[in-house]
């Protein structure tokens, strides 16, 4: 199949494990991915009484385990009841051995797949899912709603992504910085990976476009950073008025604790997609109020949609006292919609049928937690809107209607 990419670089037919990212172009590489389908549905895939799926174990990451934990919400729910056409959902996982997260995750995909014969996976985001779609679109094994916006699949029958692209989602928000907010030097703190790296290189591309000057960038190679003081103070040095955290939980909580610790007060912090998310982001002090973002997903507290009060009396029933969250929110939702695909597939269930009823879906209902989503043929993007939002006593409060870039 051949690959082709979108205006923000991301890859749209055929994806794989890609090193770096500009705004403009990939360079990528697989490794280790036999391009050969599975001639036909292993036999573990689906029994009389059960269909088995692929997610990770715990992985001791914040943002996968609470995704994962959402979903798994909705599959114990659905089995308490009964299953999906009297068959259990069974999960299965492997946890990472070590060495390279990324590596980790496509392996235990892998044998999932190839091993175990899932019937499809579910999440595998962030970086990781590059190479997972590439596996999935392989062995023609359903791939649906990694968390992440670095996979870009329209035209692949075997994989669904999930919320917006964020080549859309830096135009709203450059836009709204310095249209609405007036910046004029935006600096960035990124992860050292692709997806820190794209958000750095979509800054650079933009500057002209939207008047202002890049005041600095600074890498952050650890996941669980400790003191960030001399990193946010040499950032600081650049005199930026408004700083990108295209960072992970754990990066921008120590990013927050060292712009308390230097009272840097006369800048507006900007989260980047799925990092809007109170519960890492409100540091004690105040230091993030007016912190603005994409948000993806109503307050998971304290929104009154019926969808939202769905998701928190499930965790009140099987997680009570757990804090309740956008990650576990996300994994809640799309479980819901994966859900939707197998009821529509009817018992007589292969992944073909599967995909067929994907493609059937028109207008689902989320109960308020997204709009509506349509699929298609040609279109297995749920969710193509956020909206943008500012840190207010502690909570992510709604400064637009949903904005679809």
């Amino acid at each position: 199949m051949p690959m082709t990419r979108g205006p923000g670089g991301e890859v749209l037919l055929q994806m794989t494990r890609v090193r770096g990212l500009s705004a403009w172009l990939v360079r990528v590489i697989v490794v280790g991915l036999v391009a050969t389908p599975l001639e036909a549905q292993s036999p573990t895939a689906v029994s009389a009484d059960r269909v088995l799926i692929g997610m990770e174990a715990e992985t001791g990451v914040f943002p996968v385990d609470e995704e994962n934990l959402g979903m798994r919400l909705v599959i114990r729910e659905v089995n308490d009841a009964g299953g999906v056409h009297g068959r259990a959902l069974e999960v299965r996982g492997y946890p990472r051995a070590g060495g390279a997260a990324v590596d980790q995750a496509v392996a235990n995909a892998r044998r999932l797949v190839d091993e175990d014969g899932v019937f499809f996976l579910l999440n595998f985001g962030g970086p990781a899912a590059v190479g997972v779609a590439e596996l999935a679109m392989a062995r023609e094994v359903p791939h649906l709603f990694p968390h992440t916006a670095l996979v870009t699949m329209d035209g692949g029958r075997y994989v669904f992504t999930s919320y917006p692209r964020y080549a859309g989602e830096s135009l709203v928000m450059l836009e709204h910085l310095t249209e609405t907010r007036g910046a004029r030097r935006i600096g960035i703190v990124h992860a050292a990976n692709i997806y820190g790296e794209y958000f750095r290189d979509r800054l650079g591309s933009q500057a002209t476009r939207f008047g202002y000057a890049v005041a600095g960038a600074h890498a952050l190679e650890e996941r669980d950073p400790g003191d960030l003081s001399d990193a946010m103070a040499a950032l600081r040095a650049t005199r930026p008025d408004t700083v990108v955290m295209a960072v992970y939980p754990a990066q921008a909580r120590r990013g927050m604790e060292a712009k308390a610790a230097l009272a840097w007060d006369d800048v507006t912090m900007v989260s980047s997609g799925p990092l809007t998310d109170e519960q890492y982001l409100d540091v004690p002090g105040g230091a993030a109020e007016g912190t603005v973002g994409f948000c993806h997903y109503p307050d998971p507290n304290l929104a009154e949609a019926p969808g939202i009060e769905a998701y928190r009396a499930l965790m009140r029933r099987y997680h009570p006292g757990h804090p309740m969250n956008r990650y576990s929110l996300y994994g809640y939702v799309f479980g819901r919609l994966a859900l939707e695909g197998l009821e529509r597939a009817g018992r007589d269930l292969t992944r073909e049928r599967f995909v067929d009823a994907m493609e059937s879906i028109r207008e689902w209902d989320s109960g308020g937690i997204l709009p509506p989503v349509s699929f298609s043929s040609t279109d297995h993007h749920a969710q193509p809107a956020g909206f943008i939002c500012e840190l207010r006593d502690g909570r992510f409060e709604a400064m637009s209607g949903w904005i679809e870039p």
